[in-house]
């Protein structure tokens, strides 16, 4: 038969001591660790950031690009400027550049604006194909303002110190898609954005009360 072990009281009162001792010491580590977490999760001090940017590219070099490499703000008389993010192949951008070039026409945006488009996705579609949408005067998408082509490695310029930043220029206008509207303020930051696919004539409105 077999005997029940009963403990011994003060094998039960160690016990209780060293469940209590581990607890403390576990408790304020805890503590630390979760501490430590929090102070390093942020790793943003040493990212390159921009508060205010500039684009220069290269154009399509073509009579109404004004220059072979196109500086937006000194460009840009002090006034706002207007950037259409496109692609060859987005048909709302085709639609978006239908819209405002009707729109500068008509005279509901004044013809003195800054109006640029760029090309977003250089990596993938060529400067070629870009031409044909964008630059051609016999397509339908014909541009009659600069038409910008930057390298896929084309970097943000620093407005503040007016040199090339670290800080690849598709993430430091907040990567786009295509496509986006953006007005660049004179002083290199973006006063207004919108991404409505399709042309939209309440947001040609606000347009024109910003450039």
């Amino acid at each position: 038969m077999k005997q029940l072990f009963i403990p011994h009281p003060t094998y039960v009162t160690d016990m209780k001591w060293t469940f209590l001792m581990v607890l403390c010491l576990i408790l304020p580590l805890s503590g630390c660790l979760s501490e430590t977490i929090e102070k390093t999760t942020p790793e943003t001090e040493g990212e390159p950031q921009l508060t205010r940017m500039n684009i220069v590219a290269q154009t399509l070099d073509r009579d109404v690009d004004r220059h072979s490499d196109y500086n937006v703000l000194e460009n840009s008389s002090g006034q706002n400027t207007l950037i259409l993010w496109a692609a060859s192949g987005c048909r709302g951008c085709h639609e978006w550049t239908e819209m405002i070039r009707e729109s500068i026409s008509n005279g509901t945006i004044s013809n003195e604006s800054n109006v640029i488009t760029v090309h977003r996705y250089p990596s993938f579609e060529s400067r070629e194909s870009f031409y044909e949408t964008y630059g051609n005067n016999s397509s339908e998408q014909y541009s009659p303002w600069p038409v910008l082509v930057p390298h896929a490695s084309a970097v943000a310029w620093d407005a503040e110190s007016g040199s090339p930043s670290e800080v690849p220029l598709d993430e430091a206008f907040g990567s786009p898609k295509t496509p986006t509207l953006q007005v660049l303020g004179s002083d290199g930051q973006i006063v207004w954005e919108n991404e409505k696919y399709y042309p939209d004539f309440e947001v040609v409105e606000q347009i024109s009360a910003l450039i």
